[in-house]
């Protein structure tokens, strides 16, 4: 058996984000997100089957006998985050493929447009998750603030902002409780980047809910 790829002449985008090239990424998402739509590929998991393994951060933490690690907006309202979280199964449901793994280092820009690679994270859900997902990242890298994203996304201008706060519920109790636990072997960055991309998710949150 071979497997075998294109190869693709392209570089990373470029940080801090430009906002022209920034706004083509987008374009070419929402472009394959309405070419993915329904998804062609019919063997691939429902996205709430795919990342049960890696949503319920919140109440993991909920769980914890401490929770020291956490700010104290976390804290006060653990029980509402992890509520607000369960509903993330319904929330992520569509028929859209999305990548599941939108990053600045998953993303070649190429002189035919901006190209999506590396695809383990693949499932059937809404795209309003790769934006969201991806969000904290732009902020991090230099880019507009995760409302603007949003907003030059065509389904997700359109998404039902209930399912926009479930699954950054979802998104934020993910990086935030995973930056709690220690670093893998040989990862020493890994942790710091989660915590890093939680803060932005979180105050993000905040301002959605006004808690």
């Amino acid at each position: 058996m071979a497997l075998a790829f294109d190869a693709i002449d392209g570089r990373v985008p470029r940080h801090p984000w430009d906002r022209a090239e920034l706004d083509r990424v987008v374009k070419a998402l929402e472009d394959v997100h309405r070419a993915l739509t329904p998804s062609p590929a019919a063997h691939l998991e429902p996205a709430r089957l795919f990342f049960q393994k890696l949503f319920g951060g919140w109440a993991e933490l909920a769980s914890a006998k401490d929770t020291s690690g956490l700010d104290p907006w976390c804290w006060k309202n653990l029980s509402r985050l992890a509520e607000l979280e369960a509903r993330w199964p319904e929330a992520i449901d569509g028929q859209t493929l999305v990548h599941g793994d939108i990053r600045s280092d998953n993303i070649l820009i190429s002189q035919a447009g901006p190209v999506f690679v590396d695809w383990p994270h693949a499932a059937v859900g809404t795209p309003v998750f790769d934006l969201i997902a991806w969000a904290p990242s732009v902020v991090l890298e230099g880019g507009p603030r995760p409302e603007e994203l949003l907003a030059a996304h065509g389904p997700s201008r359109s998404a039902d902002p209930d399912i926009v706060s479930v699954l950054l519920a979802a998104v934020s109790g993910f990086f935030v409780a995973r930056s709690l636990r220690p670093s893998p072997p040989g990862l020493p960055t890994l942790r710091p980047f989660q915590a890093a991309q939680g803060e932005v998710a979180l105050a993000w949150l905040r301002n959605r809910t006004a808690w």
